[in-house]
C-alpha cells in the first residue's frame, strides 16, 4: 500500500512538471515609459531593476528553479499579486493623485522595510536595500509627489 502511494505521488510530481504557468515577460528589459516619465539616475534605475522589477513590472527574470512545479506556479502567483499593486510599466498612465498615493505607498513599503520581501531577499540576496539605498528611493520617490 505505502509503494503504490510513493509511486503515485512520483508520477503526480512527473505529470504536473508539463504544466507550466504563463511567464511574465514582454521582452522589454526596463518599463521604458517609467524611465521616460520620472528620469531615474542610474543609481535609481539599478536598485529597482535589482530589488522591484521582477515583482512590479512586466518582464520578470526567471530563475532556473521556477521550472520546477509547483514553485513555478507559486512564483507566478507571487507576481501576479504584485502587478496588482504595483506595475511600474504602468505607472506613468495613472492619474496624478493615484500615482502621487502610488508613490507615497512606494516610500512607506521601503520606510518600513516590507519591501523588498523577505521571502525575495532569501534566494536574491542581491536585492536587499541597505539605509543609504532606501533613503535615495525614497527620497527619489517623495520628490515626484505632485511634480509628475
Amino acid at each position: 500500500m505505502v509503494k503504490r502511494i510513493l509511486i503515485g505521488f512520483v508520477l503526480t510530481i512527473i505529470v504536473i512538471q508539463f504544466i507550466q504557468p504563463a511567464r511574465n515577460s514582454t521582452g522589454q528589459v526596463v518599463p521604458q515609459s517609467f524611465i521616460d516619465t520620472f528620469l531615474p539616475n542610474d543609481t535609481v534605475l539599478n536598485l529597482l531593476s535589482n530589488s522591484c522589477f521582477d515583482c512590479h513590472s512586466n518582464n520578470t527574470k526567471y530563475p532556473w528553479y521556477t521550472n520546477v512545479q509547483p514553485i513555478g506556479w507559486l512564483m507566478a502567483n507571487h507576481i501576479n499579486d504584485g502587478k496588482k499593486e504595483l506595475n511600474f510599466n504602468e505607472l506613468a498612465a495613472l492619474s496624478t493623485r493615484r500615482r502621487n498615493s502610488k508613490f507615497k505607498s512606494i516610500s512607506q513599503q521601503i520606510e518600513q522595510a516590507k519591501m523588498p520581501l523577505k521571502s525575495y531577499l532569501f534566494i536574491h540576496r542581491n536585492a536587499a536595500l541597505n539605509e543609504a539605498d532606501k533613503k535615495l528611493l525614497i527620497n527619489f520617490f517623495q520628490s515626484k509627489i505632485n511634480n509628475n
